[in-house]
């Protein structure tokens, strides 16, 4: 294809102000490369000779110094660590593990089994990649050869398979490189590069468990799948979004508009009362939180409730919602007794021991508002106790950053690395969780009859 055939268009963003995220230079929509891009999967088949590229963005180049992930909720890319030299916890590889030496990328509209947006990998010459952009302005094509899949322990001890949870990363060659497009299957690719360097890359550059000063392996590649398997496997667990269902998503996203535009609405008018204010944001938050917590948790992972150039107070009131919402669906709930929040242990697989709703019905509105504030502690106390944390992004300006604007909460793997001759590594530096600088906005309170 033509560069210019190959331009990503934006198409998700094309919203009303309050939701969208424009260019601040011209107005115009961002691109989200997730959304924006058809992958065309349709030219991935079982058989070589009927097996044509299909459409990738590339999201971290090969020889990168720095990994990043991509948000879908911006739709940009953040950084998410810088690689330093390590070994292989496997000790299937001897030397150095340095940098990348294959490109990274996400195939778009397409989920892999944990969820998560279809990973792929490409081996090819820097020269027949489209180069890389912090903000993708180009798709590009792939011939997938074959695949690896991943598994993840997220919590140590690892010592049952059930806590192993699998992925398939796609492997393929760029449509665009002459040397390597005439291979026709995994094998012949695996003799034409370091392979082994390749796989100890993939098992280790997402991190460690680090537990009394020992490392031990968060990741490991179960299985090399050639063409054929490969197909079998990305069709059985992958997830394509269909042109009816992409439809589908535009239709919800207008309910999850409507519902972000009525709890602010209904808050800012409670802002005009001369009393009682406090009482009835409380009010408000337990109907909102009993009826629509669930259908909030999932529209804050695709939708942005408010654009910070045309109301900065509604992005943030909504931040510390998110964030509210985001302890409670991953663990932990609110306790009003104790104005502060707490590890909430399941029951079974679909309910926890503390009913968030039971417990808000005990709460007063002397001190309910501190949940919010509280929250942002919530998110240490999540990483000490599960091994996961979420962290706000406002500019991804950090060394190796994106650079982007992101304003949003982005999931943290919150994994360990031996780097080997860093004296202070910067994947050790912690990440600020929140900014410093912004704080919950009360509603006005009547004490004694005086209102603070």
């Amino acid at each position: 294809m033509k560069k210019d055939d190959r331009l990503i268009v934006a198409q998700w963003n094309k919203l009303p102000l309050r939701f969208s995220d424009r260019e601040v230079k011209d107005d115009a929509f961002v691109t989200n490369p997730f959304f924006d891009i058809d992958p065309k999967i349709e030219n991935f088949k079982d058989k070589e000779p009927d097996n044509y590229g299909i459409r990738y963005f590339v999201s971290t180049p090969i020889d990168s110094q720095f990994q990043y992930n991509i948000d879908l909720y911006s739709g940009k890319l953040y950084r998410e660590r810088a690689f330093c030299a390590q070994d292989d916890i496997w000790d299937n590889y001897s030397g150095d593990l340095l940098t990348p030496n294959f490109t990274q990328g996400f195939v778009p509209r397409v989920y892999d089994e944990a969820k998560q947006p279809q990973r792929m990998i490409v081996i090819s010459n820097k020269e027949a990649i489209e180069p890389f952009k912090e903000q993708p302005q180009y798709f590009d094509l792939a011939r997938v050869i074959g695949s690896v899949v991943v598994e993840r322990c997220e919590n140590f001890p690892c010592d049952q398979n059930e806590k192993w949870k699998a992925s398939q990363i796609l492997v393929g060659v760029s449509a665009r490189e002459v040397q390597l497009n005439s291979l026709d299957t995994f094998t012949a690719l695996k003799k034409k590069i370091n392979w082994n360097y390749a796989k100890a890359m993939i098992a280790n550059m997402n991190g460690y468990h680090k537990l009394g000063g020992r490392t031990h392996a968060a990741f490991r590649i179960s299985k090399e799948l050639n063409l054929k398997d490969t197909y079998a496997y990305f069709t059985k667990n992958s997830k394509k979004i269909t042109n009816e269902e992409f439809a589908g998503l535009n239709t919800w996203r207008v309910g999850c508009m409507k519902l972000y535009d009525s709890i602010w609405d209904e808050s800012e008018k409670i802002r005009t009362q001369p009393h009682g204010q406090a009482e009835s944001f409380l009010k408000l938050f337990k109907e909102f939180y009993a009826k629509s917590s669930n259908e909030f948790y999932e529209c804050q992972k695709l939708v942005r409730p408010a654009n910070i150039v045309e109301n900065h107070r509604r992005l943030w009131f909504f931040s510390y919602i998110q964030a509210f919402n985001l302890l409670e669906k991953n663990g932990f709930y609110y306790s009003c007794v104790d104005n502060a929040w707490a590890y909430n242990p399941r029951v079974d697989s679909s309910k926890y021991y503390v009913d968030q709703n039971k417990e808000l019905a005990r709460c007063r509105a002397k001190n309910f508002e501190k949940a919010f504030d509280q929250a942002i502690n919530g998110m240490s106390l999540m990483r000490n106790q599960t091994n996961r944390q979420f962290r706000f992004i406002e500019y991804d300006n950090s060394h190796g950053g994106s650079h982007q604007k992101i304003y949003s909460w982005v999931f943290d793997k919150n994994q360990n690395f031996a780097c080997k001759y860093d004296s202070k590594t910067p994947n050790q530096i912690p990440f600020e969780i929140f900014p410093q600088d912004v704080v919950w906005e009360n509603f006005k309170q009547e004490e004694n009859g005086v209102v603070r």
